[in-house]
């Protein structure tokens, strides 16, 4: 009697690695995908970084050129920027630099200057360059804005669009002494 029962069950291993290896090949994709996505969205808050303080730190360097060469540095060894020619007016990599601050005048943004704070009150604090004046001239306070598109590995309908656009800003703010 153990024999037949023997013959009965062997297939069943065959049946089990047969229904569940699909699940597992897309978790792995999954897992995969994700660190694709915390990787680009890691490039794109240092590029966004290092491009504020390269136009924060440079002496007439306050352009969105020269912002978009320091971000570019830090994105090109993504998969969809390698290999293309450095334009940062559109996508997958968008550029954009504001400057803040000029010798100590305050030019409001709408992201940090209100005049009055969620409560009502008057909200006194401001992108400014702290009442202090950079003797050499130049911008102290910069805000630069990278956007990235990201290609999933294998889009899913319904869970993972086709494209994801990842926006990061970044503002540094230099005072002389």
């Amino acid at each position: 009697m153990p024999v037949q029962r023997k013959r009965r069950e062997s297939g069943n291993s065959m049946v089990e690695v047969a229904l569940l290896a699909p699940w597992i090949f897309f978790l792995f994709v999954g897992i995969f995908d994700l660190g694709f996505y915390a990787y680009a969205v890691i490039c794109t808050e240092n590029a966004a970084r290092a491009a504020a303080l390269q136009t924060a730190s440079s002496a007439g360097a306050q352009t969105t050129a020269n912002a978009c060469a320091a971000a570019w540095d830090e994105l090109k060894g993504l998969p969809n920027v390698a290999g293309t020619s450095q334009n940062c007016t559109t996508l997958p990599v968008i550029v954009t630099q504001k400057t803040l601050c000029v010798q100590a005048t305050v030019q409001p943004t709408s992201l940090s200057c209100a005049t009055q704070d969620v409560s009502g009150k008057a909200n006194p604090v401001c992108a400014d360059c702290n009442g202090a004046t950079d003797p050499t001239g130049r911008a102290a306070s910069s805000q630069v804005a990278v956007q990235y598109q990201s290609v999933p590995l294998v889009p899913i309908p319904g869970i993972l669009p086709g494209q994801i656009t990842i926006t990061r800003i970044a503002e540094m703010r230099i005072i002389a002494e």
